[in-house]
C-alpha cells in the first residue's frame, strides 16, 4: 500500500522539487512541514537515499536510529530550502540595491549627507553637478563654500534649525558652482538622522522658477505702469483738456455779448487771453496725440543728418509767441550751420516741449536760453535754461512719473500735466541719450541732453 502510494505521486515529485524557488516560507513550522513532505516523496522508506542500496532491513530495536536519520534528512532538506531562499533574497536585495543606486544617482534632485559642521559626507550624481565638481572631490568639503554670500546667513540658520529642533526644515539659497559664472537657485529640504550626528538634504534647482517669477514681477510692474498711464490719460482728457476749453469758451462768450460796450484795449486783452488758451490747448492736444502714438509704437525712428536751426526756429514760433505774451526774453545760442544726426520730427518735439515748459514756469520779465556745447567725446550737449521758479528735490524725484501729481501751475496759472517732459525723455532715449535736470528753487532750471554730432558718427 505504501509503495503504490509513492508510485502514484512520482510525476508530482519532480514538479514540486523544481518549484522550490517559487515557494515562500513564512515560519519555522511551515518549513519543517514542507521538508517532511518532500522527504516522503523522495523515498519509499524514511531512510536516506545514500543508504538505500547498502543497508539491511532493521528490526524494531533500530527505531531510534531511524528517527535520528529521519531528522537529519529533514534538516538537510530544510537547509537546502533555506539556502535557496537565502540566494533568492540575496539576488533580490542586489537588484533592489542597484535600482536604489540608479534612483539615487540619476534623480533630478541633489541629495547630500552633511555633518554637524556642514561637511559633505555623501552626495549623489546630480548633487555633484549642482556644485560643479566630481563626487570624489566633494567628500569632506564644506557645503557652505558653494553658497553665495547673500545666502550664507540663511543657510547657516537652516542647518542650525535642523540640529536644534530635529524637525524638517526648508530654505532657498543661491549656489555658486565651481568654474561657473552662472548662479543656481536651489530649494533645500532637510531632516536629521536618528542618531542626530548628520542631516540628509534634498536640493531642487529652481533657477527656471525664479526666472519666471522675475518675469511675472516685470510684467506686473509694466501692467501697473500701463494702468497708471491710462488713468493719467483719462484725467488729462477729463480735467486738463476741459479747463482751457472752458476758459476759451468763457472768453469768447464775454466777447460776443459785450463787444460793443468794450474799449479796444479790453478787446485786445481778451484776444490775447484767447490766443494763450488756444496755444495751450493746441500744445496739450499735440502732446496727447504724440504720447499715444509713442505708447502704441506708431512713431518710426528715422535718424539722418540735417541742418538744425531752420526747423528748430519754425517749431518754436508758437512757443515764442507765448514767451512774448509774458515778456520773457528767449535766446537761441546755436550756430546757424550746425548739423546734427537724429530724427528731425522727434528732436523738434523735444525742443518745443522743453522751451514751452520753461515759458510756463518762468515769471514775466524772465529769460530762457537754448544753447549747445561740444563734449570731449565729440557729442553735442543741448541745454534749455530758464530763470523761473525752479524745483525742490521732491518735485524732481517725481518729474518723470506719469502717475505723480506735483499740483503745480505755471507762473500765470497755466496747467501742467507733466506729459511733455515724459515725451522728451522717451524721444531722447530713442536717440541713445539721457535727459538730465538741474534746478534750484527761485533761481531756475536747466534741462540738458546729448546728441551725436557728425564728427562722432
Amino acid at each position: 500500500m505504501h509503495n503504490s502510494k509513492l508510485t502514484s505521486k512520482e510525476p508530482q515529485e519532480e514538479k514540486e522539487i523544481t518549484d522550490i524557488n517559487s515557494v515562500q516560507f513564512p515560519n519555522r513550522l511551515s518549513l519543517r512541514q514542507k521538508a517532511e513532505e518532500l522527504l516522503e516523496k523522495k523515498e519509499t522508506l524514511p531512510l536516506s537515499s545514500k543508504f538505500r542500496k547498502t543497508r539491511k532491513p532493521v528490526s524494531i530495536s533500530d527505531t531510534d536510529t531511524q528517527k535520528l536519520i529521519y531528522e537529519l534528512e529533514v534538516h538537510q532538506i530544510e537547509l537546502e530550502m533555506q539556502n535557496k531562499e537565502f540566494l533568492l533574497a540575496k539576488e533580490q536585495s542586489q537588484r533592489l540595491a542597484e535600482k536604489y543606486a540608479e534612483l539615487y544617482d540619476f534623480s533630478p534632485s541633489g541629495y547630500f549627507t552633511l555633518s554637524r559642521e556642514g561637511n559633505i559626507l555623501d552626495v549623489n550624481l546630480f548633487g555633484s553637478q549642482l556644485l560643479g565638481k566630481e563626487r570624489i572631490n566633494l567628500i569632506n568639503s564644506r557645503f557652505g563654500f558653494f553658497v553665495s554670500d547673500d545666502s550664507k546667513s540663511g543657510f547657516n540658520h537652516f542647518i542650525e534649525t535642523l540640529f536644534t529642533t530635529k524637525c524638517k526644515a526648508t530654505c532657498e539659497i543661491t549656489l555658486n558652482p565651481k568654474d561657473s559664472d552662472l548662479p543656481i537657485n536651489s530649494f533645500l529640504t532637510g531632516i536629521v538622522t536618528k542618531n542626530s550626528d548628520k542631516c540628509l538634504i534634498a536640493a531642487i534647482e529652481i533657477t527656471f522658477r525664479k526666472q519666471i517669477e522675475e518675469e511675472i514681477k516685470k510684467k506686473n510692474t509694466e501692467l501697473q505702469r500701463v494702468n497708471a498711464e491710462k488713468d493719467k490719460f483719462f484725467s488729462i482728457i477729463a480735467h486738463d483738456l476741459r479747463s482751457p476749453l472752458n476758459g476759451f469758451m468763457g472768453l469768447s462768450e464775454l466777447l460776443a455779448e459785450g463787444l460793443f460796450g468794450m474799449t479796444l484795449e479790453e478787446i485786445r486783452k481778451i484776444a490775447l487771453m484767447m490766443r494763450n488758451s488756444a496755444t495751450n490747448l493746441n500744445h496739450l492736444l499735440g502732446n496727447l496725440l504724440e504720447w499715444s502714438q509713442l505708447e502704441r509704437g506708431l512713431i518710426l525712428f528715422t535718424p539722418k543728418s540735417y541742418l538744425l536751426m531752420p526747423g528748430l526756429k519754425e517749431s518754436l514760433i508758437l512757443v515764442s509767441e507765448a514767451a512774448k505774451a509774458k515778456n520773457i526774453e528767449m535766446n537761441l545760442e546755436i550756430p546757424e550751420n550746425l548739423v546734427v544726426y537724429g530724427d528731425k520730427n522727434m528732436l523738434e518735439s523735444v525742443f518745443r516741449n522743453l522751451v514751452f515748459n520753461a515759458v510756463k514756469f518762468t515769471s514775466r520779465g524772465g529769460m530762457i536760453t537754448v544753447s549747445v556745447k561740444s563734449l570731449p567725446d565729440n557729442n553735442l550737449e543741448f541745454s534749455v535754461k530758464d530763470t523761473g521758479i525752479g524745483m525742490d528735490d521732491a518735485i524732481m524725484d517725481q518729474l518723470f512719473s506719469l502717475d505723480a501729481k506735483t499740483g503745480r501751475k505755471g507762473t500765470d496759472g497755466e496747467l501742467s500735466t507733466g506729459l511733455g517732459l515724459i515725451i522728451c525723455r522717451d524721444l531722447i532715449e530713442k536717440h541713445g541719450g539721457k535727459l538730465k535736470v538741474e534746478s534750484e528753487e527761485e533761481k531756475g532750471s536747466t534741462f540738458s541732453f546729448t546728441l551725436p554730432s557728425m564728427e562722432s558718427r
